[in-house]
């Protein structure tokens, strides 16, 4: 059996499609919907994709700012190969137009498909020591592995200036009044794996500074 067709079995077996997957019958969307699965590369540099819970390859082009490349070259070293990834995707032709890629990884990295989408606006990790910060429009929640394990922080609109996106949370219990959360438009790769981000982390509260990886 082939390595593409290992693959094309292991991504059918990974759970039921999300919205925007193509499938017979299925009404394609105009407005890019997030969609997940495997992505292959041709050895001219095609690229065809197989979304999570089907078996059915379809042609993937890229708009110019989505990324697409810089993931698949940051996860397997040059535009080659395969790899599973998140993407939000205009479904509405044949050929599939990849708007913002979200997360890349070796499709060796375990069985992606089964889990869901988070739901919050963007979700920032660390490892070394692990921290998680999740944003969803109304909080800030710092996740870390020694106690305080979870600390929630009230959330201020973010602030775009240019490719940097700063988002602050406030309370008024505890130590720690104030977050702040850096993100950074910026190829990003998280030390423990060869999972790739579309952004750079920073995290400040109070004297303490936390680096990682971020994504939508």
């Amino acid at each position: 059996m082939t390595r593409l067709a290992v693959a094309l079995l292991a991504v059918a077996a990974c759970g039921e499609p999300r919205a925007g997957s193509k499938l017979p019958g299925a009404p394609a969307s105009a407005v890019p919907v997030y969609m997940k699965g495997a992505l292959f590369v041709g050895a001219d540099s095609t690229l065809r994709f197989v979304a999570c819970g089907t078996t059915v390859e379809r042609a993937l082009t890229t708009a110019p700012d989505a990324r697409l490349a810089e993931a698949v070259t940051a996860v397997n070293g040059a535009l080659r190969d395969s790899l599973f990834v998140e993407v939000m995707a205009d479904t509405a032709r044949d050929e599939m137009v990849a708007r913002e890629a979200l997360f890349a990884t070796s499709l060796s990295d375990g069985a992606r498909c089964d889990r869901p989408r988070e739901p919050f606006a963007w979700v920032a990790v660390g490892v070394e020591p692990f921290w998680r910060v999740t944003y969803d429009s109304a909080q800030l929640v710092l996740e870390r592995a020694e106690p305080p394990r979870e600390v929630v922080f009230d959330a201020q609109d973010p602030v775009v200036r240019g490719t940097l996106t700063t988002i602050i949370g406030t309370r008024t219990l505890g130590k720690v009044h104030e977050l702040k959360l850096g993100l950074l438009r910026e190829s990003c790769r998280d030390g423990m794996s060869d999972a790739w981000y579309p952004y750079r982390a920073e995290v400040r509260a109070g004297d303490v500074a936390l680096a990682g990886c971020a994504r939508r």
